[in-house]
């Protein structure tokens, strides 16, 4: 009774006129005999394999320009290699369907991959899978004998009229091309524009996750896109984690719950692999989170910071069934080109953000420890007053303190086997600027000065800042380097003449400006400590004799 009930069946297949009709008879006879699940024609076409017809459970789709056999699974796969390697056992057992994306508890998945010849023409190949509860494979080769056969006698002559009728049919859509492209052209000003007016609202985004919301949104409302999600991951510690999405309804959700380990799936694998590409699965199963909500086309892109991965935008037509055409594929690829930039921006502003609050800490911090310094130099002064050895208008050592010290710097000096450089520096015009403007003034500009070139010596290791009258300073500074000497003596006048202290005696430059003599030295013990403050002053008047507000070094 089932060999006559098959014949009927196989009758009934051959009297299909087209292919698509042909292979929805096939793949519904395989559902119901062999209880089979997924379903996949291949046929040879221009001496390529492709994608000619799928069915996912009850969905079946044909494709009548035949597609790309990746498109199947997302990934490229060798079925002529995978026949043969299997042609023995006939089927094998793995985890995950070709195009699933989740695995299920406690179920396996059987796969046959079952070649269609006719006198030793290979005409393509029928990829079966049925899922079964352990690894007992159930399929079996002469379950199929009848598909072999009735392929020997209908495939070749099907698939050879469908080329033919492509053919007619691309004769007439010449006629139609310029419609066609003038449509294909409208529709992709329309994305352009849509997407346009995405990039001005990611302005308003001041987080990755008020971001992610917009493009969803946006994504759904402007570019027609039934579901989308967005999601990121960590490349290190292989996690991903939601942020917004929709729901099998079409609404906007918060996904950001969502966390777990990166699925092992050679399509996330691929996606990873096919940089800057769009990655699209047809006919596939479609999740919400772990839980399969329909069939229909997926897509996926990858977003890239240079060469890590940040995470992927993926898109389904769950809802309104809608054809995934070229513009609405190039108007994803902009979408997720443009969300990716907008991520890499709001992070490296996040990052720079939290450099500045760390800075401001420490700034604090500095700020307290240089309060104390102050207050502890203070002390200091005071005392120095007391004993006679501290300017009391600048708050400097005296000449008093520079003949106890100097030479105890300068063995300090020999001792590290360095280099001694003196400075000598003098305010122009002190004595007329004290008479014409008083000693209140003076004592502030005195202080002004001080402070400033306080600040040129700060980051110095070893120096000694001294006043030897009024008016004049003397720098003691162990060195490297002869151009750095020479360039924080320039500093040091500089930026007194920036402070623009104003001053009618100086006739030249009507501020207050300094004149600075530089001696560079190595010290012996054959060094003369007098003849160091000598040279020194020696070039500073130079300086003044030269015009003042300038350094010369010897």
């Amino acid at each position: 009774m089932e060999s006559a009930e098959l014949e009927r069946q196989i009758e009934k297949i051959g009297t299909n006129d087209t292919l698509e009709s042909w292979c929805k008879c096939v793949f519904e006879q395989l559902r119901k005999q062999n209880g089979i699940k997924n379903i996949a024609l291949f046929v040879w076409g221009n001496d390529v394999l492709r994608l000619a017809a799928s069915q996912t459970q009850h969905v079946f789709s044909f494709y009548a320009n035949f597609k790309p056999v990746e498109e199947y699974s997302g990934y490229f796969i060798d079925w002529p290699l995978l026949a043969k390697k299997y042609h023995d056992e006939f089927s094998f057992v793995s985890e995950l369907p070709f195009h699933g994306g989740w695995q299920k508890n406690h179920v396996m998945w059987e796969h046959a991959v079952i070649p269609l010849t006719k006198s030793d023409c290979l005409l393509g190949f029928v990829l079966v899978e049925i899922d079964i509860p352990n690894e007992i494979r159930t399929l079996r080769r002469e379950a199929f004998n009848w598909l072999r056969q009735d392929a020997a006698f209908q495939l070749k002559c099907k698939v050879l009229k469908h080329q033919l009728t492509q053919m007619q049919l691309s004769k007439k859509q010449n006629e139609l091309n310029l419609a066609l492209n003038n449509r294909t052209l409208s529709s992709q000003l329309t994305y352009l524009k849509s997407l346009h007016e995405i990039s001005l609202r990611f302005t308003k985004a001041t987080t990755t996750h008020s971001l992610c919301r917009i493009a969803i949104e946006l994504g759904r409302d402007r570019l027609q896109i039934d579901r989308m999600g967005i999601f990121l991951c960590d490349m290190e510690t292989l996690k991903m984690w939601g942020t917004w999405g929709t729901d099998p309804h079409g609404n906007v959700v918060d996904r950001s719950d969502f966390c777990q380990e990166m699925p092992n799936s050679l399509f996330i694998e691929e996606a990873f692999t096919r940089k800057n590409e769009l990655i699209v699965k047809e006919n596939v199963p479609l999740y919400f989170g772990l839980e399969e909500v329909g069939i229909g086309w997926n897509i996926m892109m990858a977003m890239w910071d240079r060469d890590e991965c940040i995470g992927w935008l993926a898109a389904d037509n769950l809802i309104y069934r809608s054809v995934l055409d070229e513009p609405k594929k190039e108007a994803i690829k902009l979408l997720a080109a443009s969300v990716c930039q907008k991520i890499i921006k709001l992070r490296e502003t996040e990052s720079a953000n939290a450099r500045f609050s760390e800075l401001q800490i420490v700034h604090k911090d500095q700020a307290k420890e240089l309060a104390q310094l102050r207050r502890e130099l203070s002390g200091t002064k005071q005392q120095g007053l007391w004993a006679n050895i501290t300017d009391f208008r600048t708050g400097l050592p005296n000449e008093k303190h520079l003949a106890l010290s100097l030479s105890g710097f300068v063995s300090q000096v020999r001792k590290q086997k360095a280099s001694l450089a003196v400075i000598s520096i003098a305010i122009d015009f002190f004595r007329a600027y004290e008479k014409k403007y008083g000693v209140d003034s003076t004592d502030r500009m005195l202080r002004l000065i001080t402070t400033s070139i306080e600040d040129n010596l700060v980051e110095l290791e070893s120096c000694h800042l001294v006043t030897t009258s009024p008016g004049e300073f003397v720098v003691l500074v162990q060195y490297d380097d002869e151009v750095e000497i020479r360039e924080l003596a320039e500093k040091i006048v500089n930026s007194v003449c920036h402070l623009n202290i104003r001053s009618k005696t100086s006739t030249i430059y009507q501020r207050i400006t300094l004149s600075a003599g530089v001696h560079l030295c190595g010290v012996s013990l054959f060094t003369k400590q007098s003849t160091l403050l000598k040279k020194a002053e020696k070039q500073r008047m130079m300086a003044k004799k030269l015009g003042r507000n300038r350094v010369c070094v010897d």
